[in-house]
């Protein structure tokens, strides 16, 4: 019973339905494909379009079955296809971190593979917690804080008002009194209050506690590498460094191809407004311009339109009470163009890292204008992005689009700013140029289209004609930048991105919303800097992300999009052209000293985080002489070691400030020079930047130590030993010796850092400055660096005797961060563009940036030209004679080969007694052949006169036959075809005349053909006629096989179809009527073939295009009657021609080589079935006609022939000649079994004339 129970119960219906031997899972066989039957579908041979499709749909649905299954068979996941610029390191297990695109498709795979998906709890956002406890939380502590300072105002407590339904305080259950006190109890202040961001979002509010983020913060945040969220930079989440590697290519985009754009809002705006006189003398009081070549203040030039408004200056701005002079920072100061007020107003722009003290130097200055200067803090008012690079200038044009304005004149900034766009260099504006005019909104014009640019010669005229003008000087109108109200008024009128895009959905694709009267006008300022070769846009702080989004997807004309770059890029830029970038090179400043301080902590902290294995003892590190461990801090610029031992540089260096100061380049210049004032300038706590360039090999880095050469004469001289000399090659040429492959002495070359003669270091008492940055320059293609030297430690340096043979040369020591071994100093030259010039003294013009006198400029000029043209001519001759000489050494090996090879030939049937063939051996006066090798003999320029070609075995025209240079050849040798190019006019180079007439009808083809026929029959037994002097210039070319066309030449093609070649002017006619996709013949054969399948025979044997019926067995079409005839051309196919008739045609030699008979023809196989050959040797004996074709090209003719006789024209060398004459070959088969295999065949001309 146990047994019966657990075994499966038995069906207890046994009718005849349930059949006991039936699969339990029945499956279809794997050959057997389901389709519906296709008799349905072609009722009468007619297509039903519907039913067609019906039937075909289980293939289809299939197919797209098989495509998804593959798709979705990829090994590659939905986090992994999105671009590496956008890839997060959570999205791998978080749907939510990948773009919406993607989601479904990884929340997808997710499932699949039981992945949990992460999701956090606090922020707010999508994958994050919820967001209406978000907005509680923050509702609840906005009431809160209400209420305290509701107390402070009041003195006491107030009463909590009731709440609404969300928790929310209603307004009219607040007090009146608490409402009234808000207004009254504002104190009136005494000194400008410091600007404070605008409130953010409730959901970010959190976030930016501490900090506040720049407009384009949401933007970089997915794309680069930012600052830590508890240490901001100077208050602001700064972005650092893009996500993705940006080094070589930050250099390609702005020196080469591209553009780079950086978000500068973080730069401190300090706006100054009052009479023109107060304003000048608080910028006179900060000592403003000191420092530069050229004064501001003067009343001319540049300085005259900059203090119009018209120009932007830069500059260093100093304390006003130091004496003497202490560097605050640099500035930016842009004036206003003044207005019927008297009042004037002016934009200081400064790093942030000098903002409060610069703001302090300035509230003080003011106040002690009479009258008055009013200071206002813009830094959250006022946003900006600088951009540098070739395509900087088309990009702006097309983002920034100036309102229309009728009225405004013909040379106003809105009116010049697009014929700016094919600016690729900013240093070939104006310095200091300026342009503020009104933008409007681009996002109205998403996707940003390219600028076109102007490629003729006028337009690049008028251009340089309008840069060398500049007509914007006198017609710039005062900015709107400048104006409180109209700043404000284009932030509020900023339409929502869901606005945009609603104006833009009802538009036609491609087109863009049409302007509105509501639509924002956005002040805009531009200006740029011929120092670091930018733009600068200057916007209101909401308006800088329509326009940051629109710059980065503008498509350059060289190909991709805008870069943006972050703090490390924007200092590799100016590193690359060896300029100090302010604060990092700046020691000598506050905001340098600071960063500085902060730099240390960073390095040490990277320092920590290493492992023990991977990280540098400093402690340990060998410096010679019993010397260990590092000079100072490792991880700093040390240059308190660098200052005189006194009480009040430490109390300074404890209290932040910098205990140097930033000495200006004119007196760094003075210093080097010897022309130095040391009484009036305490030189002790002074440093000056100066660029170092490597003589040898090495790469300085951040906080390298600098020294001197030392004073003790043997040490000294050994690290001079190490000196290049003048002239000598960085690497010197290889010698005999190494060129045979013999390996080089130890002893060779200067002894390398780490080996035992290598010289130890200075003493700490040969320190004279650091490196604070350093790195490879790939604009040199060398490893340089900028440093500061501190001033009393190189006057000490200069002052020494033998500083005239290498006052120049200091000493760079840093071990490698890569190798934990003790590193040994090496030797490098501080230098600027020549010699030893300080790198922050990058004037304007020539004469600043070289640094030399005039004569000896124009003689260093004259040098230069004069070497570059020798090397050219050096390289031209030399590569000349280079390949002639090669041309000859193988033309001397060519000929003693080919008569060896004409001594072999003969001799090849015969053998030596020893069964061995004889090698031959050939020699020429240039050459000699042996054992399969060729010795030359001699200068093969002297030794071979002519050269042969190694193909063709043949000589070569050493000089041209026609045009230019000719040379009479001798016309009894045969040369080869590889002639030299020709230099004639109206002629290409190889001698072909251009064409100067159209094509020429058949009658006028074979007019000029008789003329030129009866020319040659009169010139016969003309004197002379065969002897032409050769000498007379162009007038006679020789006769010779140079493949030249004449100028009535029309070049021809051969038709893909039929194989013909016709002339390119009939060509196109010719290939409609062969393909028949034109004319009346194209449309009979399409009705020929409509009539063929759906005609109204029996229909058994029509097959509808693209079923699945079976062919028709051979004969099963054959119906009683005459057939008609598809060869026959231009036969209608509704008529009925007998079945003699093709025969008939073919004997009269009508055309029938239409498209559809050749076709067919082409579709015919000489393949019979054995049943066909079965039935065909039952039937009755028959004579089965063959029609064969001795040679094809006659058939070619012929159809040619017919062809013309309708109009159309062919080649000149195709006409004439007789048709060719076809053969009729009958073969009877015997009737019998036995005689099948015999065949009797007769053959019959086709014509009374017999065939060739």
């Amino acid at each position: 019973m146990a047994e019966n129970a657990r075994k499966r119960k038995q069906p207890s219906n046994t009718g005849p339905s349930n059949n006991p031997k039936r699969a339990r899972f029945p499956q279809r066989p794997q050959h057997v494909i389901p389709a519906t039957p296709t008799s349905n579908a072609y009722p009468n041979g007619e297509i039903n379009v519907k039913n067609f499709l019906k039937s075909h749909e289980h293939e289809i649905k299939s197919l797209e079955g098989a495509m998804k299954a593959a798709k979705n068979g990829l090994t590659r996941r939905a986090f992994q296809d999105v671009p590496r610029a956008l890839r997060r390191r959570t999205a791998s297990h978080n749907p939510h971190r990948v773009p919406k695109r993607l989601r479904v498709r990884a929340r997808q795979e997710a499932k699949d593979d039981n992945t949990p998906i992460s999701r956090g709890t606090s922020g707010s956002g999508i994958g994050k917690g919820k967001k209406k406890y978000l907005r509680k939380e923050g509702r609840e502590r906005s009431r809160q804080d209400w209420e305290k300072r509701t107390k402070t105002r009041k003195g006491g407590t107030v009463a909590t008002p009731e709440k609404d339904q969300d928790g929310d305080a209603t307004m009219e259950d607040v007090p009146k009194e608490a409402t009234k006190s808000v207004s009254q109890s504002k104190p009136k202040r005494k000194f400008p209050a410091l600007a404070t961001p605008a409130t953010p979002p409730s959901r970010f509010r959190r976030r930016q506690r501490d900090k506040t983020w720049l407009p384009t913060h949401l933007w970089h945040t997915k794309r680069a590498k930012m600052t830590d969220p508890k240490e901001p930079l100077w208050g602001f989440a700064v972005p650092l460094q893009p996500a993705a590697k940006a080094y070589r290519l930050t250099h390609r985009a702005v020196t080469q191809q591209g553009a780079v754009a950086w978000d500068m809002s973080y730069m401190s705006t300090v706006s100054l407004e009052g009479p023109d006189a107060s304003i000048a003398g608080l910028l006179k009081g900060l000592h403003f311009g000191a420092d530069d070549p050229e004064n501001p203040w003067q009343n001319r030039g540049r300085a005259k339109k900059w203090r119009r408004g018209a120009r932007a200056w830069e500059g260093w701005i100093h304390e006003r009470e130091a004496k003497p002079l202490r560097k605050i920072g640099r500035v930016t100061v842009i004036w206003c163009v003044s207005e019927a007020e008297s009042k004037r107003k002016v934009f200081v722009r400064v790093h942030p890292s000098a903002f409060l003290q610069l703001w302090n130097e300035v509230v003080r200055t003011a106040k002690v204008q009479k009258p008055a200067v009013t200071v206002q803090d813009l830094r959250f008012e006022i946003g900006s992005i600088e951009i540098m690079g070739p395509a900087t200038a088309e990009a702006l044009c097309s983002v920034l689009q100036p309102t229309s304005n009728p009225a405004a004149i013909a040379d106003a900034p809105h009116s010049l700013w697009t014929k700016l766009a094919s600016v690729t260099d900013a240093g070939s504006l104006p310095a200091g140029a300026l342009l503020a005019f009104d933008t409007t909104d681009p996002r109205l014009r998403d996707p940003p289209s390219a600028t076109p640019l102007a490629q003729d010669q006028q337009s690049l005229t008028a251009l340089a004609e309008t840069l060398a003008n500049w007509p914007i000087d006198n017609t710039q109108g005062p900015a709107a930048i400048f104006d409180a109200n109209a700043r404000l008024a284009a932030q509020r009128a900023m339409p929502s991105q869901k606005s945009i895009n609603r104006r833009k959905s009802a538009c036609t694709l491609g087109e863009d919303p049409e302007a509105r009267s509501t639509d924002p006008h956005i002040p805009t300022l531009v200006f740029t800097s011929r120092k670091s070769r930018s733009w600068t846009i200057l916007l209101p702080w909401k308006c800088v992300m329509p326009v940051w989004r629109q710059l980065m997807r503008y498509p350059v004309s060289t190909g991709g999009n805008p870069r943006y770059g972050g703090l490390k890029e924007r200092r590799q830029v100016d590193f690359e052209r060896s300029i100090p970038y302010f604060p990092y090179d700046c020691p000598g400043t506050d905001a340098g000293w600071g960063w500085e301080l902060h730099e240390r902590e960073v390095r040490k902290l990277e320092w920590t985080k290493r492992p023990r294995g991977k990280r540098i003892e400093w402690t340990t590190i060998d410096l010679g002489n019993g010397r260990k461990g590092e000079v100072g801090d490792p991880w700093a610029c040390d240059w308190e070691r660098l200052l005189p031992t006194t009480d009040g540089s430490s109390s300074a260096v404890q209290e932040g400030l910098t205990p140097f100061r930033q000495l200006p380049s004119s007196q760094a210049k003075d210093v080097i020079d010897g022309r130095f004032p040391v009484e009036s300038t305490p030189l002790s706590s002074s440093v000056f930047a100066v660029k170092i360039t490597m003589v040898q090999r090495g790469a300085p880095m951040d906080c390298t130590r600098i020294y001197r050469l030392p004073t003790d004469a043997g040490l000294r001289s050994k690290w001079l030993s190490l000196m290049p000399q003048p002239g000598a090659r960085r690497t010197p040429a290889l010698e005999p010796s190494r060129r045979l492959g013999v390996p080089p002495k130890l002893s060779e070359g200067p002894p390398k850092a780490g080996e035992d003669d290598y010289p130890v270091v200075p003493d700490e008492s040969d320190l004279i400055g650091f490196v604070t940055t350093g790195n490879y320059n790939l604009a040199e293609g060398m490893p340089t660096a900028v440093g500061n030297l501190a001033v009393h430690k190189v006057l000490s340096l200069v002052s020494e005797p033998s500083a005239a043979h290498a006052d120049h040369v200091c000493i760079r020591q840093r071990p490698s961060l890569h190798d934990p071994r003790p590193a040994s100093p090496r030797v490098s030259r501080e230098s600027d563009m020549s010699e030893d010039r300080p790198a922050d003294d990058q004037g304007e013009g020539v004469d600043s940036a070289v640094g030399l006198p005039s004569d000896v400029l124009a003689e260093l000029t004259t040098d230069i030209l004069d070497d570059l043209l020798s090397n050219i001519v050096y390289s031209t001759a030399l590569s000349c004679h280079r390949s002639e000489k090669l041309l000859r050494m193988q033309s001397a090996a060519t000929q003693a080969e080919s008569i060896a090879l004409a001594n072999l030939e003969p001799q090849s049937q015969k053998q030596n007694t020893n069964g061995a063939t004889s090698i031959p051996i050939a020699e020429t006066s240039a050459a000699k052949y042996e054992n399969g090798r060729v010795f030359l003999k001699g200068n093969p320029l002297k030794t071979t006169p002519e050269i042969i070609c190694p193909h063709c075995k043949l000589p070569r025209l050493m000089h041209p036959i026609m045009g230019k240079g000719m040379q009479n050849p001798d016309l009894t040798k045969e040369y080869c075809m590889l002639y030299p190019w020709v230099q004639r006019s109206g002629h290409d180079v190889y001698g072909n005349p251009f064409p100067t007439d159209m094509a020429k009808s058949k009658k006028e083809r074979e007019l000029i053909k008789q003329q030129q026929k009866n020319a040659e029959k009169e010139s016969v037994g003309t004197p002379g006629s065969q002897d032409t002097d050769m000498a007379g210039g162009d007038t006679k070319e020789i006769k010779l096989n140079t493949g030249g066309k004449p100028a009535s030449y029309i070049p021809w093609h051969t038709c893909p179809n039929c194989k013909r070649s016709l002339l390119i002017t009939r060509f196109a006619q010719h290939l409609e009527k062969c393909l028949g996709i034109s004319g009346r013949q194209s449309s009979r054969n399409a009705m020929a073939k409509l009539t063929g399948q759906n005609g109204t025979g029996s229909g058994v044997g029509n097959t509808p295009l693209g079923s699945r019926m079976g062919t028709p067995a051979p004969g099963s079409q054959d119906v009683a009657g005459p057939k008609s005839s598809s060869k026959s051309k231009g036969i209608s196919p509704t008529k009925k021609v007998a079945p003699g008739d093709d025969a008939d045609a073919d004997e009269l030699g009508m055309d029938n080589d239409t498209p559809e008979r050749r076709n067919k023809i082409k579709k015919k196989s000489s393949y019979v079935k054995k049943a066909d050959r079965d039935k065909s040797g039952n039937a009755t004996n028959g004579t089965l006609k063959v029609k064969l074709k001795t040679r094809p090209e006659l058939d070619r003719k012929h159809s040619e022939n017919s062809e013309r006789s309708e109009g159309k024209r062919d080649r000149e060398a195709d006409e004439g000649g007789d048709s060719p004459k076809k053969k009729k070959i009958k073969l009877s088969l015997g009737g019998n079994g036995k005689e099948r295999s015999r065949a009797s065949a007769s053959v019959e001309p086709a014509s009374a004339a017999s065939p060739e």
